[in-house]
């Protein structure tokens, strides 16, 4: 224990007084009193703070503060306390001025414009979707043609067995193929520039 704090100490307990009843009476935190008796001057809020807690203390229980002070300067260098930030250093801090306001609108600005880029990419380089909703596969029939339903991208192409289809401007597309006697093997792809393609195939066979 310090000698300034050994004294601070000594007077309470001479008084019979607890931290607790310090604490309210001068409406500071037990947390600093009891550094202050214990010599923990690093514990303290900035030296300004804590030369105010030691003096109002001292006079509290009737020490010469004239005296008590010289001793705390000469006990604790204060060019070593660890400096805190203050509340209003803090809130200085993240107080958001027009130029930080202007820069922050530009950095989620393009943040945006990237993110719609790398999902344009990466849709033009992923294959187009294909769904076939008719026919079914591994269909049988005796109807000499059948109708293949089904949609895709509105960018795609679509191609049966090698012929290109006409899509509408919903991706949608319905074609009329003709069947051969037997089994009829017809393959659906859907394709877009600089993208893989989406291929589904369809066994249907013609029975007499």
């Amino acid at each position: 224990m310090s000698a300034v704090g050994e004294l601070f100490s000594q007077k309470r307990k001479a008084k019979k007084i607890s931290l607790a009843k310090v604490s309210h009476d001068l409406l500071v935190k037990q947390e600093h009193l009891d550094a202050i008796e214990k010599g923990q001057w690093a514990n303290l809020p900035e030296p300004t703070f804590a030369k105010g807690f030691i003096k109002i203390y001292a006079q509290y229980l009737g020490l010469d503060t004239s005296k008590i002070l010289p001793l705390y300067r000469r006990e604790y260098d204060e060019t070593k306390y660890p400096h805190k930030q203050s509340p209003l250093q803090i809130k200085k801090r993240l107080m958001i001025t027009p130029n930080k306001f202007a820069l922050l609108l530009f950095i989620v600005t393009i943040a945006i414009f990237a993110s719609y880029l790398l999902i344009q990419y990466f849709s033009i380089l992923s294959a187009p979707k294909l769904e076939i909703i008719s026919p079914p596969d591994d269909l049988t029939t005796s109807v000499p043609a059948i109708t293949i339903d089904g949609r895709s991208e509105k960018e795609a192409m679509v191609s049966v067995n090698g012929q290109f289809i006409p899509i509408d401007d919903q991706g949608k597309f319905s074609y009329q193929y003709k069947l051969t006697q037997g089994k009829n093997t017809i393959e659906i792809i859907a394709s877009k520039r600089l993208s893989p393609k989406s291929k589904v195939t369809r066994l249907v066979r013609l029975s007499k």
